[in-house]
């Protein structure tokens, strides 16, 4: 594990000090998606439509505050904002440690996930602030490697409470996990105090722009759509999978854990292979096309192992594991390089706010979407059309980046590092 963190840690400074953050943060991650629905439907005691009903209700809302927290990590610095929505995430988590009503679950979860969403934009203007054109996206693509690294190792632990199936095992990892949120601030500490501002110290201040300039940016605007299309695939590994393995079919419960460790040790490997060139709008739209097929032949394989036996169920659920991470490599790579590189240099706050508007769509409706097709009365068919939908997704991303105009920057000069000024870089 050491030996792949010092490989996936980025220079020293701001980026490392950010890497540092995002690995404390994503190991309590690890603890809490593999077990997080278990957690809802055997400790609080809610059914599974309920918990995805009330997911649903609580990403709808925090959609709301994604791009006026994006504007605020604009105007007051991102590192500040980011600290902020961190602790609001710790207290909401301690809180659901002691929801036993679906009221209690609502309101917690509505405060959590708008904080969640708020953690995205004020993350997304810091690595924008932190580099240029594919400096930006070799960033990002780090973190998401030491993203993976956290997830695994917090997933190994979570395999012993899965395994064990005891309330207070759960509740255990939800401790853990909220302190986890306040270790991920300390990082930010010795990061400039103007990281990410415009108009900081010593520098010109940036023209000003609309707060709504991001809405009359169609092809942003479709982006953003069809990438939360595809970004579903987060949610089928962290609300399905446990509970399609544990109720649905005839794997070991460490199945779900195993699952999630292949998922993160192939993004520690290949994500910055899968990562290359994307500052290049065709490959980045051509990326997220093949993760559209990637993750229809996924669900393909999840809807055999339903009525398997064991052993081909275990063999059936790795292949699975592969494609969707497969899915969720070339989803993320191709992500990375259109967030950034259709954005304005000077409203990043606001166009990666609104941009996070796509995954966080996708939480809000993945838990009842995956409950009635995956986990309800017909799920081999359900498997299939959420497929469907990830494949035509996928599809659609190379003609929405080609053919829907889009906004005018709102700074005159061009990005440097961008491919239409400097030859493509690779890594």
């Amino acid at each position: 594990m050491s030996r792949l963190l010092g490989k996936a840690l980025p220079a020293s400074g701001t980026p490392r000090l950010l890497a540092v953050s995002w690995l404390v943060n994503t190991i309590g991650g690890g603890l809490y998606l593999p077990t997080s629905s278990l957690y809802f439907t055997r400790v609080v005691g809610l059914p599974v439509a309920k918990v995805g009903i009330g997911l649903t209700v609580a990403g709808l809302v925090a959609l709301t505050g994604a791009v006026p927290i994006g504007n605020l990590a604009d105007r007051y610095g991102p590192r500040r904002v980011f600290a902020v929505v961190l602790a609001v995430q710790c207290a909401a988590m301690l809180c659901f440690t002691a929801v036993r009503s679906f009221p209690a679950f609502l309101a917690c979860a509505m405060v959590f996930t708008l904080a969640d969403q708020g953690s995205n934009a004020a993350r997304g203007a810091l690595v924008a602030a932190a580099g240029e054109g594919a400096e930006r996206v070799r960033l990002r693509a780090c973190l998401r490697v030491v993203t993976n690294l956290g997830m695994g190792a917090g997933a190994v632990l979570a395999a012993l409470a899965i395994q064990a199936d005891g309330a207070a095992w759960y509740t255990v990892l939800l401790a853990v996990n909220a302190a986890t949120f306040l270790g991920a601030a300390v990082p930010l500490r010795w990061l400039p105090p103007d990281t990410g501002r415009r108009g900081g110290t010593g520098e010109p201040q940036a023209p000003p722009v609309s707060r709504r300039q991001v809405l009359r940016d169609a092809r942003y605007v479709c982006t953003t759509a069809l990438s939360g299309v595809l970004n579903l695939q987060l949610q089928v590994i962290s609300f399905a999978v446990p509970l399609w393995v544990v109720d649905h079919t005839s794997a070991p419960r460490a199945m779900v854990s195993v699952i999630v460790v292949v998922n993160a040790v192939m993004v520690v490997l290949f994500q910055m292979r899968a990562s290359r060139g994307v500052e290049d709008d065709g490959r980045a739209a051509a990326l997220c096309r093949r993760a559209g097929v990637a993750l229809l032949a996924a669900c393909a394989v999840a809807a055999c192992t339903g009525g398997s036996g064991t052993a081909a169920t275990v063999g059936l659920l790795l292949a699975f594991a592969v494609l969707l991470t497969l899915g969720e490599l070339w989803t993320s790579a191709g992500g990375f390089g259109l967030s950034f590189q259709l954005a304005p240099e000077s409203t990043h706050g606001q166009y990666q706010g609104f941009f996070s508007l796509g995954k966080g769509s996708s939480q809000a409706m993945a838990p009842s979407l995956l409950a009635a097709l995956c986990l309800g009365s017909h799920p081999t068919a359900g498997w299939l059309a959420l497929g469907g939908l990830f494949a035509v997704a996928g599809l659609l991303m190379p003609v929405a980046v080609r053919r829907v105009p889009g906004a005018q920057p709102a700074v005159a000069p061009p990005r440097p590092g961008t491919p239409h000024d400097l030859p493509q870089r690779t890594h």
